[in-house]
């Protein structure tokens, strides 16, 4: 019976952990984009640097997508659409284990390194920056996969801004 009333209480407890639990990331709405970026017409695409791979893939999402005319000059634009693609270094990870049953302790370290791909939209006339966002690219060993990465992470933020742009 004690047990029962001790299980009981336990479920009741997470019960109410669950429901006071803050909103899934999937419950909040995405903000709109500035009006500047749902109504332009033209786009000028521009390399911030760091990875001309993410660029081209980023570049051809962006002209199979259709919504606004890429063209070759920022005085022709209504925006300035720039990708940039970073590794941002937050040094070394330093970290021990011990061995109990040997009584040995092992020191470990590892470089803590976040690539990132970044877009950022200005206004063409202005040159103000009316939306940021950055993709963390995922991690891969090989270059091989960490291209892969690379194009996954600025298509993403094709999709996404797409995503934004469609829901208003």
């Amino acid at each position: 019976m004690n047990r029962s009333l001790a299980a009981l209480a336990v479920i009741f407890l997470c019960t109410l952990h669950l429901a006071a639990a803050p909103s899934n990331k999937k419950d909040i709405p995405a903000a709109p984009l500035p009006a500047a970026i749902t109504n332009a017409k033209k786009i000028f695409v521009s390399n911030g640097g760091g990875s001309n791979l993410a660029y081209d893939a980023f570049y051809s999402k962006m002209k199979d997508w259709g919504k606004y005319q890429i063209v070759g000059s920022p005085d022709e634009a209504d925006l300035i659409v720039e990708l940039a693609y970073r590794v941002v270094d937050e040094g070394p990870r330093v970290w021990s284990t011990t061995n109990t049953y040997n009584n040995t302790t092992h020191v470990h370290s590892e470089e803590i390194t976040d690539p990132q791909v970044v877009l950022t939209i200005y206004d063409a006339k202005t040159k103000t920056s009316l939306w940021s966002e950055i993709d963390h690219r995922r991690a891969a060993g090989r270059q091989k996969n960490k291209d892969k990465e690379t194009i996954n992470s600025a298509e993403r933020l094709v999709a996404d801004l797409k995503h934004r742009t469609v829901a208003q």
